[in-house]
């Protein structure tokens, strides 16, 4: 047993990729092996200036959903489009009891907000809360594992007790944007105000769609004396205008 120990401080165990389970070794901290990223489809742009959305024909100004819906997060961000394979580890990472695989997955964003300048205002990391009966369903919250290495990477504190969900809202995936819409409205409160008061708050969650979610959760923030909100998630849905 003490011969074991001493082999892996010698000799550390390959990592395995936590989403095929293969051996890989990486220059960066991550989760995932080189076959498994080259699957994930990253936001490339042009994207909107606002949201990040990507965007056809070279086009960076705010997209038609920003400027005639402002959200109450001032700067939204993504790193990679809500499709394909990337939609698949989310869903295991959700309904399948993968937190490992949640935590993998913040491996991403963590190397992605390293050399990020929009992030350093950032003076704290939130991370999108569950409904109480949903986090005991589910066992995780899986944004909180997501936000866990990126929180840091950025070396900030990362507050999973300030923002609440009070309102047991349905899966918005079926609903329409009004729907949606209500669905959030007043689903959270801050129980912790002096942690965000007059501070620059980073939410952070696994999807955004519409960001009526992300919306309500930022204005809550706010009134609770936040001097402003910026959004990042892994992934964004695309809806090419």
């Amino acid at each position: 047993m003490i011969f074991e120990r001493v082999l892996r401080l010698i000799y550390p165990a390959v990592p395995l990729c936590v989403a095929c389970g293969k051996a890989f070794t990486s220059d960066y901290p991550l989760a995932f092996c080189r076959d498994c990223l080259d699957r994930i489809p990253f936001v490339t742009k042009p994207v909107c200036s606002h949201c990040d959305r990507p965007r056809r024909g070279g086009e960076t100004e705010p997209c038609r959903e920003c400027q005639s819906e402002p959200r109450a997060y001032e700067q939204a961000m993504a790193v990679a489009v809500y499709a394909g394979y990337l939609r698949e580890l989310l869903h295991t990472a959700k309904y399948s009891f993968r937190p490992d695989l949640a935590r993998g997955l913040g491996t991403i964003l963590a190397v992605w907000a390293e050399n990020e300048t929009r992030l350093e205002e950032v003076e704290v990391v939130v991370p999108v809360p569950l409904h109480p009966q949903k986090l005991a369903t589910r066992g995780y919250n899986q944004a909180e594992l997501m936000a866990e290495p990126l929180a840091a990477v950025l070396r900030r504190p990362l507050s999973t007790d300030v923002l609440q969900r009070v309102k047991p809202t349905v899966s918005q995936s079926k609903l329409s944007r009004r729907e949606r819409q209500e669905n959030t409205a007043g689903a959270f409160l801050v129980s912790n105000c002096p942690t965000v008061a007059g501070k620059k708050v980073l939410l952070v969650d696994d999807i955004r769609t519409t960001g009526y979610t992300l919306s309500a959760a930022a204005r809550a923030l706010l009134i609770a004396g936040a001097c402003g909100v910026k959004v990042l998630t892994l992934a964004v849905g695309v809806n090419f205008e």
